[in-house]
Formats: structure tokens, C-alpha cells, sequence
């Protein structure tokens, strides 16, 4: 008991890095929602999903799944509080049946990032250009815009969106907010 090195020690500092990515990974989450409005905080759009795939980098398919699902996690629960006003305040619903509701929201749109990552680690070469300037950016922009059609979707969040009062937002009419989340990854 206490032992530091040996196998017990290395378990032990394998489950602190697990712990630290995810930590980090659900900060960047968070921190992208700071990117939308009412903060505008626009640069987050480019670094935080640019740390997210830093972290992907090397990783085990697992590792980029569970990575991708804190960030997500961490994305829809500090972007999306005004569902729970919505549900609780606006429609009256019991407090704990709101909080669930959002919740699990908060799970199934972290999913999409959860699947983002594990197929960024099965499907792309491990590093090197077309791994950072085609295969992440496209697959990116696959899961975004499947997020907001599927099951009737929920598109909220989406980078594009995050550009509506800076330079960017002249080219929405042209190209769309997925063609805005493709200019910002």
C-alpha cells in the first residue's frame, strides 16, 4: 500500500493524466462557450477546438472519445443554460425534471464529440499535414452538421455561429455557418 513505483505507481499516474486531459478537455469546452454570444469572446473558436485536437494527438481511440466527450460536456453545459429557464421558469416544469432534461441533452451532444474524437483516432493518419489541415477540420464539420440534422437536430453551437459580430460574419450569406466553422478550424 503507498507504493509509488512499480506497476501501482504507473496505474496511478496513468489514471492522473486520464484525469488531467479530462479536466483540460472539459475547460475548453466550457471556455468555447464563452466564444458565442452574450460574451463574443471569438478567438476561443479557433483555440479551443485547436486544444481539443492537440489532445487527440497520439491518443488512443478511447482516450480521444473520452477526451471528446468532456469537452462536449463541458461546451453544452455552461452554452445551453437557457434551456433550463425555458423548461423550469418559462413552462413550470418541477426543478429536478428540468435538470434532468438538460442534462441529458448535455450527454447526448457530448456523444457527438465522444464520437469526433474515437474516429479522429481510428480513421486519420497520427500526425502530419493532411491529419491537421484536411481529415480533422472535414470530420469536424462532418459531426457538426450531422449533430444538426439528426433526429431533428440541434445545431446550436456550432463554430459558425460564434461570428455573427466580427469580421467573419460577411461571408455567411456565401458560405453558410459550416462554411464559417470550416474558415475558423
Amino acid at each position: 500500500l503507498g507504493q509509488r513505483d512499480g506497476i501501482g505507481g504507473r496505474e496511478h499516474a496513468a489514471r492522473r493524466q486520464r484525469l488531467l486531459v479530462c479536466a483540460a478537455a472539459f475547460a475548453a469546452g466550457a471556455l468555447l462557450a464563452c466564444a458565442f454570444a452574450p460574451l463574443n469572446l471569438w478567438p476561443l473558436a479557433i483555440a479551443c477546438p485547436a486544444l481539443l485536437m492537440g489532445l487527440w494527438e497520439g491518443a488512443t481511440a478511447r482516450r480521444a472519445a473520452w477526451s471528446g466527450f468532456c469537452f462536449g460536456a463541458g461546451t453544452f453545459a455552461v452554452g445551453t443554460p437557457w434551456l433550463y429557464i425555458s423548461i423550469h421558469d418559462v413552462a413550470q416544469a418541477p426543478m429536478l425534471l428540468a435538470l434532468g432534461l438538460v442534462a441529458a441533452l448535455v450527454l447526448i451532444m457530448a456523444a457527438y464529440h465522444a464520437l469526433l474524437g474515437w474516429l479522429c483516432a481510428r480513421a486519420l493518419p497520427a500526425s502530419g499535414p493532411w491529419r491537421w489541415l484536411v481529415g480533422l477540420p472535414s470530420l469536424w464539420l462532418l459531426i457538426e452538421w450531422w449533430r444538426g440534422w439528426f433526429l431533428s437536430g440541434f445545431p446550436w453551437l456550432s463554430l459558425g455561429y460564434s461570428q455573427t459580430d466580427t469580421w467573419l460574419a460577411g461571408f455567411a450569406p456565401i458560405l453558410g455557418v459550416y462554411g464559417l466553422s470550416a474558415l475558423l478550424l
